[in-house]
């Protein structure tokens, strides 16, 4: 495990980084990303095969750090061709290791040359391209074409002064996952964890009677924390994209997770101190702890990760703070959005094929069958693909748990300094926090400190 000084070493490397290339770590990284270009693992579709329609033809580049989203995207590519005889839109989609597209992209960005015309960009790194001019088309047209229909909570990552400028491939809604094996062994119905208050109360029967910690929290990134502050009020940015660090719901929130590990002693630090890591997946597949809150995207995590627990994991909303509260909030997301550099006779269609895309009922429902994520269309909670009972999670239909949620979600907003924040919340803050027990407020005072001496 780290000792503080390497963390703090850590961050101080990764400030020196950023000012290098005004960019940022952090995010959903993984397996499925694959090489940069021009190295073992670029991943090209090819771009080179006559039109099989008689529209105009129209060539789109579309960078990504998820093999999945190119695969996704291609794929409604070909549908949007299907769907009329105008123009036929031929995707030349490269997916590159995280780190690298990014920081690529904003050099091209930058420079003026070298950007492709679409482009994923990941939450925790859009706000290094938030600062200045914003160096991408607006979308406002067609957010606004479908503003009835959408989660208007999910568009918020992606807004600078009011102006949308990326399209999501899922809402991330915030979920308790709970191992039922665990709980009923205890006797503690997760229907009756209404509040907080209920959940300390099932814990500490689970400890009791099971003799396992309720929950695991992360202290190698920022999930367990962020969750709770936005839960509360509280978060990284308000909706005016100021930073908000400091606020009193922050430190509340960090002190109540506080009080979950040292004085009520119902959660534990995570197996290998993250959600993530191989030690806590053998762990949670072992049934060394009851529960934990992720986003929903997690649920794509468990089949390969932890299989023994097929069919008795289920979703339920967060617990809330107060009596009718918010039970849910958003983490993580890949915006895609079209940059500045895209001839300009090609950005009608490319917005046009991202609506298509992404903002259709289709699309939208395409998202949970073919990705598995929760989409961000209220209509489509009803739709039959999505009552589905799901046999790994309790034999229910899982999203129909979210939608009941949906009335009661906090939007999360970001800023220019997202990706830093997410680093020392992942890199310093959680372990000092988590593991240290230092004061709250004295360690969300330093992070402002630190963040604004980057401005």
């Amino acid at each position: 495990m780290l000792t503080k000084s390497v963390r703090y070493l850590r961050i101080l490397v990764m400030v020196v980084v950023l000012g290098m290339v005004v960019a940022a770590c952090g995010g959903e990284t993984g397996s499925d990303t694959t090489g940069a270009p021009d190295a073992p693992g670029e991943t090209e579709a090819p771009g080179d095969e006559e039109p099989s329609g008689g529209g105009e033809v129209v060539d789109l580049t579309f960078w990504t750090f998820v093999q999945a989203h190119a695969d996704f995207i291609e794929s409604q590519a070909a549908e949007y061709n299907a769907s009329q005889s105008e123009v036929e839109i031929r995707i030349e989609s490269t997916s590159i290791d995280w780190d690298d597209m990014h920081n690529r992209l904003l050099i091209a960005l930058q420079s003026g040359t070298g950007a492709p015309d679409l482009v994923d960009v990941e939450i925790s790194r859009f706000g290094p391209f938030s600062r200045g001019e914003v160096q991408f088309h607006p979308l406002t047209d067609i957010v606004e074409r479908n503003s009835e229909n959408l989660v208007s909570e999910r568009l918020a990552p992606y807004t600078v002064d009011g102006v949308p400028y990326g399209i999501d491939y899922h809402l991330g809604a915030y979920l308790m996952y709970y191992n039922t094996e665990i709980t009923d062994a205890a006797g503690v119905d997760i229907d009756a964890i209404q509040t907080w208050d209920d959940y300390i109360e099932a814990g500490l029967k689970v400890k009791e009677e099971v003799g396992v910690p309720m929950t695991t929290i992360e202290t190698s990134a920022g999930f367990s924390l962020n969750g709770l502050m936005l839960l509360n009020g509280g978060g990284r940015y308000d909706a005016d994209n100021n930073r908000i660090l400091e606020d009193p719901a922050n430190i509340e929130a960090a002190e109540f997770i506080q009080s979950l590990i040292f004085e009520h002693e119902i959660a534990v630090v995570a197996p290998g101190t993250e959600h993530h890591a191989v030690e806590f997946f053998e762990s949670f597949n072992a049934g060394e702890s009851a529960s934990f809150w992720m986003p929903q995207w997690y649920m794509i995590r468990f089949p390969e990760n932890m299989p023994d627990l097929e069919g008795k994991i289920k979703v339920r909303p967060l617990p809330a703070f107060e009596p009718g509260g918010a039970v849910t909030t958003m983490g993580g997301g890949t915006g895609t959005a079209i940059t500045l550099q895209i001839d300009p006779d090609k950005v009608e269609v490319a917005k046009d094929f991202l609506e298509f895309a992404k903002l259709t009922y289709d699309a939208q429902v395409k998202l949970w069958t073919v990705l598995g994520f929760d989409p961000f269309w209220l209509e489509v909670y009803d739709d039959p693909a999505l009552a589905e009972p799901d046999p790994w999670f309790g034999n229910e239909p899982v999203m129909a748990n979210i939608k009941d949620m949906l009335d009661r979600l906090i939007p999360e907003y970001t800023g220019p300094h997202y990706a830093e924040i997410s680093t020392r919340m992942g890199d310093v803050m959680a372990f000092e926090l988590f593991e240290e027990q230092r004061d709250a407020a004295e360690v969300f005072a330093e992070a402002e400190a630190e963040i604004a001496g980057m401005e």
